[in-house]
């Protein structure tokens, strides 16, 4: 019986699979949620320190991945995260000051462990 051409070819054993092993986080990502943070806390800043506002919610669930992520040694030094994350540390909003601190605390512990 012939087969129908709408059907997906047979896998063969000289086709590469795809490996499934989880990206590493690089640079510019890390980089990309370092500036999306500040942004947005720049611009809950400038609208008034409100502690809900949707750019200071938006700071902090970014803080929240960066923290989430599984960083090394010399990604965070490479990217030079820690400075500007200095910068949120200090915030008026209570929210991304709290958040900023903490992820700060998570970075230091990742350095120490080296």
């Amino acid at each position: 019986m012939a087969l129908s051409d709408d059907l997906p070819p047979q896998l063969t054993n000289d086709v590469k699979r795809r490996n499934r092993k989880r990206r590493t986080v690089r640079s510019k990502d890390i980089e990309l949620l370092v500036i999306v943070a500040t942004r947005a806390a720049r611009i809950a800043r400038d609208k008034g320190y409100y502690t809900v506002s949707p750019e200071a919610i938006r700071c902090v669930e970014v803080l929240r991945m960066i923290r989430s992520l599984p960083l090394t040694p010399r990604l965070i030094t490479k990217t030079d995260a820690l400075r500007s994350l200095h910068l949120l540390a200090t915030d008026g909003n209570p929210k991304i000051r709290s958040e900023s601190k903490s992820v700060l605390n998570h970075l230091k512990g990742v350095l120490a462990s080296s």
